[in-house]
């Protein structure tokens, strides 16, 4: 029966494809991955971009603008940040929590200091949900973090 068994070679092929084909697939999801991982950057980045212009002409952490309301309006600088991350940042989207720093540093007390930089920092957690991708993702979240600053726009008005 043995030798009956040893000459027998059904299945055989189907073994060598089972064996060839988990690393193969396992290298293209890891791709796969790594792509929509750089993806999310860039859309962190231009997020970061359009937080930094919000906040450049809405931030009026040191009261630069008296025709405006007071404060950092971080609230409303956040919700552009996440506007301008469009479907990435929804239930089916890959980032899943966004948290926007803004350091304004103009001021009216120094010439010219109320077009000082306005710097945001967006810190996003993008979900890996590729199958077999967190091993390029090194977990199942990846932290993705962008800064991005402009002149703040207040003008100098004299009262």
């Amino acid at each position: 029966m043995f030798r009956r068994l040893m000459k027998d070679t059904k299945g055989a092929v189907m073994a060598e494809f089972v064996i060839a084909i988990v690393p193969v697939l396992t290298t293209f999801f890891s791709f796969v991955q790594l792509s929509r991982v750089a993806t999310a950057r860039l859309v962190v980045k231009h997020s970061a971009i359009a937080g930094a212009r919000a906040a450049a002409v809405m931030s009026n952490a040191n009261d630069n603008l008296p025709d405006q309301p007071g404060g950092g309006q971080q609230g409303e600088i956040t919700k552009a940040v996440k506007a301008s991350m469009g479907p990435w940042f929804a239930r089916s989207g890959g980032i899943t929590s966004v948290n926007v720093a803004v350091k304004d540093s103009s001021s009216r007390a120094r010439p010219n200091g109320q077009y000082e930089w306005v710097e945001v920092k967006v810190t996003a957690l993008y979900a890996c949900k590729v199958p077999m991708g967190f091993i390029a993702c090194g977990g199942n979240t990846k932290k993705i973090e962008e800064t991005f600053k402009m002149p703040h726009q207040g003008a100098l008005y004299k009262m």
